[in-house]
């Protein structure tokens, strides 16, 4: 039976001052190699937006990235 695990990761976009496309996008591999360490398999990432009310009326959007990791029992 598998095994299936979520973690947030804030954000989806990524700027990119020094025009390394590859430097820019690191902090995502540090993520997965991390979870890799306990038996983690990377499996897919989503995006997820999340509406949150701020004083008042006012709302904002946060963006985040669901990394989906999956694993054998």
């Amino acid at each position: 039976m598998k095994q299936y695990k979520v973690v947030p990761y804030a954000g989806t976009v990524v700027i990119n001052k020094k025009g390394d496309p590859q430097q820019a996008i690191i902090s995502y591999f540090d993520v997965i190699n991390q979870e890799s360490y306990d038996g983690w398999q990377f499996f897919n990432a989503i995006p997820v937006s999340v509406t949150r009310k701020k004083r008042g009326i006012k709302k904002t959007l946060e963006q985040y990235n669901a990394f989906i990791f999956v694993k054998e029992d």
